[in-house]
């Protein structure tokens, strides 16, 4: 993993309860593409009032008070700072640190969770990243902060927009942000992430069956699209 994480350790008695209002996951059964654990864990994401996702973050619950959230280092200060405005009587603190061994342990070693860094922070809906699809939201749980347009975005039909993995002919084109473009020169995508010459993009699904480049040549291997959705 190329990418630095920290942790944001939250604690006490409403720990649970102030996370299950701030996250798109169901902190109470956190699974991941179906794989459920002894000591549950899974991906999830905090949004702004837009819908957007600010960050990402993998969650694992140590007991019913406690639960470490590991996160991309670029964001974690303004996670910990976004979350503690929402504390208000709750009986939660949250520190940061680094996260322990047995904590990255758990975390897919294949390339799949599309990291948030601060250069791309609260450009996605969920959906975009194909959250629904790894596990990391949940419809029906209550409200958290930018459920509606989550919600709404569900119910309006298909997406056009993906989550991708690519591999590309030169790893150096793979930055964040960079534009990935059909063989007319219209864009196609979006790199969110990657790790050597791999990557995990947001693909226009309009796209999908293009020759696709950023100047070099790029291949897609998947797509995270609404028919792996459950029916």
């Amino acid at each position: 993993m190329s990418i630095k994480l920290n942790r944001l350790i939250v604690a006490g008695k409403d720990a649970a309860n102030f996370l299950q209002g701030q996250t798109t996951a169901d902190i109470n059964k956190l699974t991941f593409i179906g794989q459920v654990s002894a000591h549950q864990y899974g991906l999830s994401a905090i949004c702004n009032r837009q819908g957007r996702v600010i960050s990402l973050f993998w969650a694992i619950k140590v007991d019913d008070e406690t639960f470490h959230l590991l996160l991309p280092e670029s964001l974690a200060e303004a996670v910990q700072k976004h979350l503690t405005i929402f504390i208000f009587r709750s009986k939660v603190t949250i520190t940061r640190d680094e996260p322990s061994e047995e904590d990255l342990k758990t975390l897919p070693q294949s390339l799949i969770i599309p990291w948030i860094i601060d250069e791309n922070s609260e450009e996605y809906v969920p959906q975009m990243l194909s959250l629904d699809l790894l596990d990391a939201i949940n419809f029906k749980k209550g409200c958290y902060t930018g459920q509606e347009i989550v919600a709404r975005m569900q119910y309006l039909g298909k997406h056009k927009r993906r989550l991708a993995h690519i591999i590309a002919d030169n790893a150096a084109e793979l930055i964040v942000n960079a534009k990935i473009l059909d063989e007319n020169e219209k864009e196609a995508g979006t790199i969110v992430y990657s790790e050597g010459n791999e990557a995990l993009a947001v693909i226009r699904l309009e796209h999908q069956d293009h020759s696709l480049k950023i100047h070099s040549p790029i291949q897609i291997t998947k797509i995270w699209h609404d028919d792996e959705a459950e029916n």
